[in-house]
């Protein structure tokens, strides 16, 4: 069936599918074996003789669970993938995941299927894309690895230039895969996360609007990537940082389509009041998606 479905898939995880390929293709198998991740496929009955699948992979010890891939990708009105869906979604609170993610073009009538299933937008994103060669020219030593020191100014930047809409479905992670940062008269102004992988490199940069020369910023970070004939470079840039989109343009990339950045919350974020010789407020989670916001006050009798 997935090699039947092979060329309807659709992919909801792009960093994912543009370093690894293809989510239904041979390395696919591989990538499952890693220990640290867990993955759920998952088949649905649908109309006769045909199905539905779909897959979610989580990082255990994370606060996101993401949608890797649903096919067939023209079947959004099969109410097969409604179930599907809910399925995984449900896999991924059981595995203790706050939120599941997942990014769809904006035509793509899997948008509003994901939307009646209680996922929102949260953001957009364009991905632009560059061919490998780019990499052997522009500026060298721009950018460099960021030092474990300064992890917490990297969180300081991401807090003051991500909404705060974003930050509730992609948490800024600690102690991930090493940075590229860049400081301008001594103050850190971006960095970069990259995923690296067979197939391409996929960059998301975190700019401020401080920075100085952008395109040759940007051209920098392209030319220090690892050179390959066959990896292009893929970058991309989030709603939030939408001016971007200007200056690589002038590097002359190509934009693909623009796609919607969805999120369906597992966990809900309640405040109680504690009594601990005087009020304090203090936020926990609900494991229950529907709970209400409530708030319960408590008085000390010391």
């Amino acid at each position: 069936m997935l090699y039947r479905y092979r060329r309807r898939v659709l992919c909801t995880d792009s960093a994912l599918a543009l370093t690894r390929g293809s989510p239904v293709g041979p390395l696919a198998l591989l990538w499952q074996l890693d220990p640290g991740w867990e993955t759920f496929t998952a088949v649905c009955p649908a109309r006769r003789d045909s199905a539905v699948i779909g897959q979610v992979h989580y990082t255990p010890g994370e606060r996101s669970a993401h949608m890797a891939f649903l096919s067939p990708d023209d079947e959004a009105d099969n109410p097969g993938m409604l179930a599907l869906v809910e399925g995984l979604v449900t896999q991924a609170g059981a595995w203790g995941a706050g939120n599941v993610l997942a990014e769809v073009d904006e035509l793509s009538p899997m948008l509003e299927l994901l939307r009646r299933i209680g996922f929102t937008v949260y953001g957009w994103q364009t991905i632009w894309q560059f061919p490998a060669t780019v990499a052997a020219g522009g500026e060298q030593g721009t950018w460099r690895l960021a030092e474990p020191m300064e992890e917490l100014t990297q969180r300081n930047l991401y807090h003051s230039l991500v909404p705060p809409l974003v930050q509730a479905a992609e948490p800024y992670v600690p102690g991930a895969a090493p940075r590229l940062i860049y400081r301008q008269d001594g103050d850190m102004l971006a960095y970069v996360d990259a995923v690296y992988g067979p197939q391409g490199i996929y960059l998301q940069p975190v700019v401020h609007p401080a920075v100085k020369n952008v395109p040759e910023l940007l051209g920098a970070l392209l030319a220090q990537q690892p050179v390959s004939p066959v990896r292009p470079i893929y970058v991309a840039a989030r709603s939030y940082q939408a001016w971007l989109e200007t200056s690589l343009g002038r590097l002359e990339g190509n934009a693909a389509p623009r796609q919607a950045l969805l999120v369906k919350h597992l966990a809900l974020g309640q405040r109680s009041y504690m009594a601990v010789g005087r009020k304090v407020l203090r936020e926990v989670y609900s494991p229950e998606a529907t709970a209400p916001l409530v708030r319960n006050s408590t008085t000390s009798k010391n």
